[in-house]
């Protein structure tokens, strides 16, 4: 299945680049050029094109319905990753930290060594002296402020 939502997820990037930064699509007719449901689509719209993930998503139902995906333009790093700190979710899994990480990574707002310290900060293994239920909490308010902390230049 991953390999699956990773061609998808491929396909729509490369419609985003070579419209300088958006798609337009049909959901029914785009899976249908890929031979896939459509609800397959949304999934991967929903999960890998999210505003934490640096993306407007608008829709419009119907006969003549479209799905716009838009990369949110930023003008400063600073101001985009405030944008993601206050977008973080109260309860945050590992998943969707790394997912959130490594578009941070695309988008050349990390280095290597970054990505690799807040993942494993962020990590299950690294956060199981804590009880399952406030894991995610807690990992969330960890993220919060290793976000802040980098729009900030890294100081303080």
């Amino acid at each position: 299945m991953s390999s699956l939502t990773d061609m998808i997820e491929r396909t729509i990037l490369e419609l985003i680049e070579q419209q300088d930064g958006y798609c337009e699509l049909s959901r029914n007719a785009f899976a249908y050029e890929l031979q896939v449901a459509p609800s397959q689509i949304t999934y991967v719209i929903t999960t890998r094109f999210s505003n934490q993930n640096g993306y407007m998503v608008e829709s419009r139902r119907g006969g003549s319905g479209y799905v716009r995906i838009t990369r949110v333009p930023y003008t400063e790093e600073g101001e985009y990753l405030m944008h993601l700190a206050r977008s973080v979710p109260d309860r945050l899994s590992q998943h969707q930290a790394n997912v959130m990480i490594n578009q941070l990574m695309a988008l050349g707002l990390l280095s290597r060594e970054i990505l690799l310290l807040m993942k494993t900060s962020l990590s299950d293994t690294s956060l199981r002296q804590i009880a399952v239920p406030t894991r995610d909490c807690v990992r969330s308010d960890l993220f919060r402020q290793m976000l802040t902390r980098l729009a900030a230049g890294g100081e303080g």
